[in-house]
């Protein structure tokens, strides 16, 4: 499939649970998203309202074809991307690359660093194929991965999450980072994404085996 006309496509920013266009993000987040990193409808209404969240849509035709759901933390320099999906008939467009863009492109990220979960394509899995296929496409973009993180994330359903790994995205990339940087990333998604303390043991965990300063690969 071709690319869209992009001038038929806005993004927006959703601020509200009632608005009909959340309804519709939560459809396509329900679709696109496995049960193991799905958090109840309920959590994301919540989130929403919250500062340094930002829910944003994309929109062809007045309908939601995609949504970007991204928190700004206030003690570091960093963002995550905890959410990102298109709608599944309008997948092969090039939407995704669209997407992403524009959320590089929001002042409250445009400067810092821009974290994403992703899904290990390292581990055997029965979606290996979109695993691999998931990964290039932040690579493409520009994100590169912390080299022997092996990222653990919080489980957010009765389901046990998938093997993860964090890619790093910002204009200007380091060749390496520090470990005492990485540790307050990962303290700020675990108390601010999964409601976990900053001392959670599997953060050091995560931490243990790296060296003092992890290479972005």
């Amino acid at each position: 499939m071709g690319m869209l006309n992009s001038e038929a496509l806005t993004l927006d920013r959703v601020k509200l649970a009632s608005d009909p266009r959340f309804d519709q993000l939560v459809a396509i987040y329900r679709e696109a998203l496995p049960r193991s990193e799905r958090k109840p409808a309920a959590k994301l209404a919540k989130m929403i309202a919250q500062p340094g969240y930002i829910f944003l849509v994309l929109m062809l035709d007045g309908k939601v074809v995609g949504f970007a759901i991204a928190v700004c933390f206030e003690r570091t320099d960093a963002c995550l991307i905890e959410y990102m999906a298109i709608a599944g008939e309008m997948r092969g467009h090039g939407l995704g690359h669209t997407l992403f863009k524009s959320v590089l492109e929001l002042p409250e990220i445009r400067d810092r660093y821009l974290l994403a979960e992703v899904e290990s394509e390292e581990v055997p899995s029965a979606d290996h194929v979109d695993r691999v296929r998931r990964k290039r496409f932040y690579r493409k973009l520009g994100c590169r991965q912390i080299e022997g993180l092996d990222y653990i994330m919080p489980a957010v359903s009765t389901s046990t999450p998938p093997a993860m790994n964090i890619l790093v995205y910002r204009r200007e990339l380091p060749e390496d980072l520090s470990k005492g940087q990485l540790r307050m990333w990962l303290e700020d998604i675990y108390v601010n994404v999964y409601w976990r303390s900053s001392s959670d043991p599997q953060i050091d965990k995560m931490l243990e085996n790296l060296p003092e300063r992890p290479r972005l690969i």
